[in-house]
C-alpha cells in the first residue's frame, strides 16, 4: 500500500501518479515537476524569521493550460499573488531599513530578510525550470522575469542592511572615541592644575604651622616662599605636558 501523500490535495485525482510518487510528504526544495504534460510547481510560503518549516504552496498546470493551486484557490491568479505577497514583504522591510537607526533595529531587518531572500531564490529557480519545460506559455515567462526581480531586489536590500549596521556600529564607535578623548584632554587639565598648585599649597600648609624656624615673619620671606612654590610648580606642570 503506497504511503498517504499529505502534500497533494486529494481532490487532485487526475494528477499523474508519476509526480505523486515523486513527491514526499514535506514540502522539500522549491521545485518543477513535468509529467505527461501535467506541470506541478512546488513553492514555498513566504517564511518569517523564526519559521522552522517550510510551508508549501502547490500549483498545478494541466495540459490544457488552466490551472489548479493548494492551499489558497484561484490557479494562475493564486500563483501571481504568491509573487505579489513576496513583493509587498520586500516592501516592508524596505521601508524598516530606511527607519532603523540602531544597530538593533537593522539587525531585526537582516533577521527578516534572509529567510526571504532564500526562498525567493528557490522562487525564481523553480519558475525557470517551469520555463523550461512549457516554453509556449507567455504567463511563466512573466512569473520568471518577475521572480527575478524579487529575488535581485531582496538581495540589494539585504546589502543595504548591512551597510546601514556597518555604518552605524562604525559612528558609535567612532563617537565613543571621541568621548574617551575628551575625557583623557580633561584629566590631563586636572593633571596640570594639580601639578601647578600642589607644591604652593604644600608650603603654604608648612609654613602656617606654629613652629619656630630660621626665617623670620617678614614680607620678604612670605613672597619667597611664594615665588619658590610657583616655581615648583611650573617645573612640575612642564614635566607632566611633556610627559603627555
Amino acid at each position: 500500500m503506497k504511503p498517504e501523500i499529505q502534500i497533494i490535495p486529494k481532490l487532485w485525482t487526475t494528477i499523474p501518479e508519476a509526480i505523486r510518487n515523486r513527491v514526499g510528504r514535506e514540502a522539500g526544495p522549491q521545485r518543477a515537476m513535468l509529467e505527461e504534460e501535467h506541470l506541478l510547481l512546488i513553492l514555498h510560503q513566504i517564511p518569517g524569521p523564526d519559521d522552522a518549516s517550510r510551508r508549501p504552496a502547490l500549483f498545478w498546470r494541466q495540459p490544457d493550460g488552466t490551472w489548479k493551486s493548494s492551499p489558497d484557490s484561484g490557479g494562475l491568479m493564486a500563483l501571481q499573488n504568491h509573487l505579489n505577497g513576496f513583493a509587498a514583504r520586500l516592501d516592508e522591510l524596505d521601508k524598516a531599513e530606511h527607519i532603523a537607526q540602531t544597530a538593533a533595529e537593522y539587525h531585526k531587518v537582516l533577521e527578516a530578510i534572509a529567510p526571504v531572500l532564500r526562498s525567493s531564490r528557490g522562487l525564481h529557480r523553480a519558475l525557470q525550470q517551469a520555463r523550461e519545460f512549457v516554453k509556449a506559455d507567455r504567463d511563466l515567462i512573466n512569473l520568471r522575469d518577475q521572480a527575478a526581480s524579487i529575488e535581485r531586489n531582496a538581495e540589494l536590500l539585504l546589502q543595504d542592511a548591512q551597510f546601514g549596521l556597518n555604518f552605524t556600529v562604525a559612528k558609535q564607535a567612532e563617537a565613543q572615541a571621541q568621548s574617551a578623548q575628551r575625557m583623557a584632554n580633561t584629566s590631563h587639565r586636572l593633571n596640570v592644575l594639580a601639578a601647578l598648585f600642589l607644591p604652593l599649597t604644600a608650603l603654604t600648609g608648612l609654613f602656617s604651622m606654629s613652629i619656630r624656624g630660621p626665617l623670620e615673619d617678614k614680607p620678604v620671606n612670605f613672597w619667597l616662599i611664594a615665588v619658590i612654590g610657583v616655581l615648583v610648580g611650573m617645573v612640575m606642570s612642564s614635566v607632566v605636558v611633556a610627559r603627555r
